[in-house]
């Protein structure tokens, strides 16, 4: 397979469907009035020739926009990264882990009727290949996102883990995995959890406390490690599908630190985590990546 070919076939999960007979096509449903939402498909291809299918599907929420793409697993979906939305332009970030390192594609995008075109750049570990996308708005029968209700008790139970990632001190030991407690404090809108787990052959332990706000989906999140290390974020459920998050700096050799995550919700029983970090103010780069599942409530 060509190289870039290859790229795009990390990223995009191919869409097999049964053309419909002339004599039963089925009655063309009304588009929406937003000229952005919906469920697109089409093709993304690299510069080199390499064609991959290519799915994104957008929908309003509140006062701004949602969107999924299709990972790595066909069977799964992804919510995008970045979503900017002005009139017909949008602007998109999706992201994921391959065994060649992070992907990460970044498209400007233009939506015309029900076509929606544009240009971008794939990234490969490394590497970056220039793009093209080109997209027709299909009907969906499903919802875009897992019925999941944005409620503290989501977390509650016990969930397993592993963390794949750098050892990049103070803010991460590195690869590690084990379990997740999370019980609920009282009658209030928090939970305290609890990390036990292996790193590197050695024990590792966390300490933690979510808190929320169901009334505007705020978050506040503090975590306290073996090491000394506390984190402290602040977190926005403001979309079903994901939680983001931002840690105050930490000052450690003289530099300054932040965390940013990405907490992806694929159930009601799973969700990953997305990590990046800045030193010194400078650009977000990728740190790395967690799976949880719950075991029991």
């Amino acid at each position: 397979m060509h190289r870039c070919a290859l790229a795009v076939a990390l990223v995009c999960s191919s869409v097999v469907g049964s053309p419909q007979s002339p004599l039963a096509q089925p009655a063309r449903p009304a588009q929406p009035a937003d000229p952005v939402v919906g469920n697109w498909r089409g093709t993304l291809t690299a510069s080199g020739g390499g064609e991959s299918t290519f799915i994104i599907t957008i929908a309003k929420k509140g006062d701004g926009y949602a969107g999924l793409t299709n990972g790595l697993n066909a069977t799964s979906e992804t919510p995008l990264k970045r979503l900017e939305v002005a009139g017909t332009t949008l602007i998109i970030e999706a992201a994921d882990d391959s065994k060649l390192g992070a992907v990460v594609l970044t498209a400007e995008l233009a939506a015309e009727g029900n076509a929606m075109k544009g240009t971008g750049t794939l990234a490969v570990g490394a590497q970056k290949f220039a793009v093209t996308v080109a997209l027709q708005r299909r009907p969906r029968a499903e919802v875009i996102q897992p019925h999941v209700e944005q409620r503290i008790e989501y977390f509650v139970g016990r969930w397993s883990f592993e963390y794949v990632g750098a050892e990049y001190p103070p803010l991460s030991g590195g690869s590690r995995n084990g379990t997740a407690t999370f019980a609920r404090t009282g009658a209030s809108n928090f939970v305290a959890g609890r990390i036990e787990g292996d790193l590197a052959g050695r024990p590792y332990r966390e300490q933690l406390s979510v808190g929320l706000d169901p009334g505007t989906n705020a978050m506040a999140f503090v975590e306290r490690r073996g090491d000394g290390v506390e984190l402290v974020s602040v977190a926005s459920w403001r979309s079903p599908i994901a939680i983001t998050f931002e840690t105050s700096p930490i000052f450690a050799n003289g530099k300054t630190y932040q965390l940013r995550r990405l907490l992806s919700v694929r159930s009601a029983t799973a969700f990953d985590v997305t990590e990046e970090f800045s030193v010194d103010g400078g650009g977000f780069r990728r740190l790395g990546s967690g799976r949880f599942t719950k075991l029991d409530k």
